[in-house]
């Protein structure tokens, strides 16, 4: 199967690209800024986004079966400097993607969402900028699967985790810390979903699966996470034990940030036909031991 794959540059990208990249012809568009050197080995076909007349011609050109999409930018505060390249990135190219898509007869798409699209864990209640970004985009998929008789699913990502992981989050910053270091946390009480990479691998080879079954006209969203939340402080502590690290946390050092989401149990029926294979602690000696 020819899959057209974005974002194969991130964290859940590469590891998705790996895993596809043994079994289906994936094509990676990418930017000409992109670095290419963690990917390098499972690079098949590349697409480099010069233009979007560009990205037309790719697709009539390759007449790929699927899109999976995971590429877009996060800003968890806009500002003047950001917003026009997070509005460009999350709705206009993923736009023209879906057209593109459409237009060279390829009706199946798997699209990526956030939970932050659940303030309150209301049906929709954007909690910055960027969660709205998200929604728009969804609200336009919805067009193409009604008005051209393509099948989407969107994937609900909550909190991801896994070994060699570069970006921001708390507890990679937290793994980064040395023996009798100190950090400012909030009270810790939000719950989060923490999810193993490897699952939420399988969980986008399920949903590839699961669209080419789909009927014309259907639009599905499906959450990618675990059947129990677990608080900050609890994810925060299971690591410190596993690690036998010895890090000063000063829970309470410094307030939650705006709009924190405190109870997301329960957001989103989770993907059919797909589970965690790795609670917290299996996950946590993984991340450890490969980190």
């Amino acid at each position: 199967m020819k899959i057209i794959l974005t974002g194969a540059t991130g964290y859940i990208g590469k590891h998705l690209l790996k895993r596809l990249s043994a079994k289906h012809d994936i094509f990676c568009i990418v930017r000409k800024s992109s670095d290419l050197s963690e990917i390098q080995p499972f690079i098949k076909h590349l697409i480099i986004l010069n233009n979007y007349q560009n990205l037309y011609e790719e697709f009539s050109r390759i007449q790929p079966d699927m899109v999976v999409h995971l590429a877009g930018m996060f800003r968890g505060e806009h500002s003047i400097d950001n917003i026009e390249e997070m509005l460009e990135s999350n709705i206009t190219f993923a736009s023209i993607l879906f057209d593109a898509a459409q237009q060279s007869g390829c009706s199946s798409f798997i699209n990526t969402g956030s939970y932050w699209q659940n303030y309150n864990g209301d049906t929709y209640n954007p909690v910055n900028l960027y969660a709205a970004t998200k929604q728009a985009f969804e609200d336009i998929i919805l067009y193409y699967v009604k008005a051209k008789m393509c099948k989407a699913i969107t994937l609900q990502i909550f909190d991801s985790f896994g070994p060699c992981d570069k970006r921001n989050k708390i507890l990679n910053i937290v793994s980064r810390l040395k023996n009798g270091d100190t950090i400012q946390m909030s009270p810790g009480e939000q719950k989060l979903y923490f999810c193993y990479i490897d699952d939420i691998i399988d969980a986008y080879d399920c949903a590839i699966q699961s669209v080419r079954n789909m009927e014309p006209g259907i639009y599905y969203k499906y959450a990618i996470r675990d059947e129990k939340p677990y608080t900050l402080k609890q994810i925060i502590e299971s690591y410190l034990r596993l690690s036998k690290k010895d890090i000063q946390i000063h829970w309470g050092g410094r307030a939650y940030r705006q709009r924190e989401i405190m109870e997301p149990d329960g957001i989103g029926k989770i993907l059919p036909g797909w589970s965690p294979k790795h609670n917290l602690d299996d996950g946590l000696k993984k991340y450890i031991a490969e980190s």
